[in-house]
């Protein structure tokens, strides 16, 4: 792709964004729906967070269980070699 193509590219990007005129006030307007939504996508934004929490402390978790055996390994073998 040519830079006149990106350009091209680039300026019906800013006019669709142009074109979508959020108004923040009728998003956050406390009507049923709109109070279903915001719930839901909170709720949504709470789970997100627990997973990466979990996978964060497995993570975690598995990397400690590696190093005890990597350590109790070396001990082991440097045993072996002493004693034999």
């Amino acid at each position: 792709m040519g830079r006149r193509e990106y350009e091209k590219s680039d300026n019906v990007a800013l006019e669709s964004s142009r074109k979508m005129d959020i108004n923040w006030g009728d998003i956050l307007n406390p009507t049923p729906e709109n109070l279903l939504a915001l719930l839901l996508t909170g709720l949504l934004g709470l789970a997100i967070v627990q997973i990466f929490w979990q996978l964060l402390l497995v993570a975690v978790t598995i990397t400690l269980a590696a190093l005890k055996y990597s350590v109790i390994a070396a001990i082991l073998l440097a045993l072996l070699i002493v004693f034999l």
